[in-house]
């Protein structure tokens, strides 16, 4: 049973969009009395019979709804956007799939691109969302990093920054986590600036490796999202 998205799932009637409603009645050819799943990305779950097959305005019943149970170890990465914008859209749709609750964009002194557009990426995230008929969509925000340092420095956080020292061999799957949140930095390409890995480690991070190769930054970042996958399980 296919699964569609609407951020409301509390009331007994809901519309999906214009988007969810084409999808549902053109692309799938659901019709009224037809079952199907719904997520709110907020962990909500549904079942619902659909009573108006419209493909600009579906309507269904909610049935029954149900809230899934939060990950034992919520995952903050905070990574650079990478220079080609398909690499981190990439890495935005599998990080859904395996599991991420937030994702910060952060612009570095050495990062190549210093935009993104949060609404295509939410787009593939709930896209992401349904075909791994997962419940969480991640919030997802741009900011510097020395917004995101100022922003994140709640002490109870296991915080990490991975970078390329050599001399560094603590391996973050050998982590023993006993908080509920981590929060993990991943640089851009040319890596974080000295002045950057100075303010983290102020700020409480703790160096950290991913692996024992040279990783792109988008593959380092799914790599954390694994590795935290692994210890939920």
């Amino acid at each position: 049973m296919a699964h569609f998205f609407h951020p409301d799932l509390t009331q007994p009637t809901i519309t999906l969009n214009t988007e969810e409603s084409r999808h549902c009645v053109k692309s799938l050819r659901y019709r009224e009395g037809d079952s199907v799943h719904l997520t709110d990305g907020k962990g909500g779950l549904a079942l619902g019979e659909i009573v108006v097959a419209s493909a600009t305005d579906c309507v269904v019943n909610i049935h029954q709804f149900q809230e899934t149970e939060p990950r034992q170890l919520q995952l903050h990465i905070a990574v650079a956007p990478t220079k080609n914008a398909d690499r981190i859209e990439w890495f935005v749709e599998k990080a859904v799939e395996i599991g991420i609750e937030k994702i910060s964009f952060i612009i570095c002194e050495h990062s190549e691109r210093p935009k993104i557009d949060l609404n295509r990426l939410s787009r593939i995230a709930v896209s992401a969302l349904k075909q791994s008929q997962t419940t969480v969509l991640p919030e997802m925000k741009v900011l510097s990093f020395e917004e995101f340092i100022e922003e994140n420095k709640n002490d109870e956080v296991a915080k990490y920054i991975a970078w390329c020292d050599d001399t560094n061999t603590k391996q973050i799957v050998n982590e023993q986590i006993s908080t509920q949140e981590v929060i993990l930095l991943i640089g851009p390409e040319g890596d974080f600036s000295e002045k950057e890995i100075s303010q983290c480690k102020n700020a409480g991070y703790k160096e950290i490796k991913l692996g024992n190769r040279r990783l792109r930054t988008e593959t380092a970042a799914l790599y954390g999202c694994c590795i935290i996958a692994g210890m939920n399980i």
